[in-house]
């Protein structure tokens, strides 16, 4: 039917919004929130029936307090892109000191990405001290609540909604017939992100750090509190798997503290762990997320150390190493598209004196992690790392060596390390699943992320073209064959 693909339509364009909005936070460009309140001035009008609501934004530059208002409906909307109650309070802080308390008689706050699983009430309450009705169920919105109300709007609602969100998230001429427009002559394409699905266990365990540790620690600084471990550790001969946190004074981790073969056992205080599911971890604080990636980061630390893959903490990276330290070569059989063997490792020597290592390369990888909803990925970056000596410390040519070859890689190279990388994650989740051995398996990796129905680009029209002046005697003399 015609009604459910508008509403699908809806659905896409209002998740659209919410994830171009996350991004440009995450790259410290907010010019993306000012255009979600155009973008959302029109769906508000005809979903809620506010005929003169109005961006106020656009009468005076950032008018304090609110962002839209409808006069006649008595109706003003904050539209922003923090989700914390501190938001909320210095919202309605300005309402008051504005005097829109006189104005309006409904306050919504609109979180351009996700709201938090509750807000304090009293707290709320405190500020608004009998003077106005501002509920934290009802007046505090984010995408749910107007795709709910999406639901039920009539087909003509829905329209109007569709094309407002379209003209603003896709720069489309809406109003036009269908035979107006010309259909592209090039079947769509898939575009290949470089995500991939993550998973981890359903369980955070949190515990107190012991009395011992703290003392050991002292009047360090807290992002040192991982360094006195390792010294406590060594001076204990108790080494501990990576794959933890340190959080004020507790520790995180997806591992069992308590459980009789833990290694942590030593480093927290008895009876003071506790069981937590992340989402609840998550929804507590707004600085839950980024505890929550380092526990993810650490985490894959430890999957990936009996792989033979080293995180190199100063570049943020990991590194493919040798699978044992007198090999020169590393080869992964992997499958794309047909079978192929790749080089993740090399290590060559000097010519004049073959007892001496010259250089050694490696495939590697940074990573971030993402959420949207309820789904998490991880983004995979790679690179190249280049080494010398048996504990691979970084070259001093490295970034000579790196600038050479990312001028040389195309376009495709780049997306067939990924793949190859991606790939593999998932293939030592499969062999680990079927292994004869005990393995205990915290993070696992699903299928690349990929997006249907791209117009399709002609390549050669926005490729780089190679330079031919580029000789091969130009390679830096430190850089081996690729």
């Amino acid at each position: 039917m015609k009604h459910l693909d508008l509403q699908n339509e809806f659905r896409e364009l209002i998740a659209q919004l919410r994830f171009q909005v996350e991004s440009a936070s995450a790259m410290g460009n907010y010019d993306t929130h000012k255009v979600a309140e155009f973008a959302l001035c029109g769906p508000f009008r005809e979903l809620y029936g506010w005929t003169a609501l109005r961006n106020v934004n656009s009468e005076e530059v950032n008018f304090p307090g609110i962002d839209l208002a409808d006069d006649l409906a008595r109706v003003a909307i904050q539209v922003t892109g923090t989700a914390d109650l501190a938001k909320i309070k210095h919202t309605i802080e300005v309402f008051f000191d504005q005097g829109l308390d006189q104005k309006y008689d409904r306050l919504i706050i609109f979180i351009l990405t996700k709201k938090q699983g509750s807000y304090s009430q009293s707290s709320v309450d405190a500020d608004t001290n009998g003077r106005f009705s501002f509920s934290v169920t009802k007046d505090i919105w984010d995408y749910q609540d107007i795709s709910a109300k999406a639901a039920s709007a009539t087909p003509q609602q829905l329209r109007a909604v569709v094309n407002h969100l379209t003209a603003y998230m896709r720069g489309i001429p809406v109003g036009l017939a269908d035979e107006d427009i010309d259909p592209p002559t090039e079947p769509p394409e898939s575009l290949l992100s470089n995500l991939v699905e993550l998973y981890f266990p359903s369980t955070l365990h949190i515990a107190q750090m012991s009395a011992d540790l703290l003392d050991r620690h002292g009047k360090r600084r807290p992002g040192q509190m991982r360094k006195t471990i390792s010294e406590f550790n060594k001076d204990l001969r108790k080494p501990v798997p990576s794959g933890y946190v340190t959080h004020g004074k507790q520790i995180i981790s997806f591992l069992d503290l308590t459980d009789p073969g833990s290694p942590f056992r030593h480093l927290i205080e008895p009876g003071t762990s506790e069981k937590h599911t992340p989402e609840d971890f998550l929804n507590t604080e707004p600085d839950r997320e980024r505890v929550f990636k380092s526990l993810l980061r650490s985490t894959l630390q430890q999957r990936l150390y009996p792989e033979h893959v080293r995180w190199e903490h100063e570049d943020r990276q990991f590194i493919f190493l040798p699978r044992e330290e007198d090999k020169d070569q590393r080869y992964i059989e992997w499958r794309g598209e047909k079978t192929a063997t790749r080089a993740v490792f090399d290590r060559k020597y000097y010519k004049k004196d073959p007892s001496k290592i010259l250089q050694q390369k490696h495939l590697s990888f940074a990573v971030q992690f993402l959420r949207f909803d309820d789904y998490w990925y991880m983004s995979i970056t790679p690179s190249w790392y280049f080494s010398f000596g048996l504990n691979f410390y970084k070259s001093n040519y490295a970034f000579q060596s790196l600038s050479w070859i990312k001028r040389k890689e195309s376009n495709q190279s780049v997306v067939n390390h990924f793949r190859f990388i991606a790939t593999w994650l998932k293939t030592i989740d499969e062999e680990t699943l079927f292994s004869p051995e005990s393995h205990v398996v915290l993070l696992s990796f699903g299928n690349m992320l990929t997006f249907d129905g791209a117009p399709s680009l002609d390549d050669s029209k926005w490729l780089p073209i190679s330079d031919s002046s580029e000789e091969e005697d130009e390679v830096p003399r430190r850089l081996f064959d690729l």
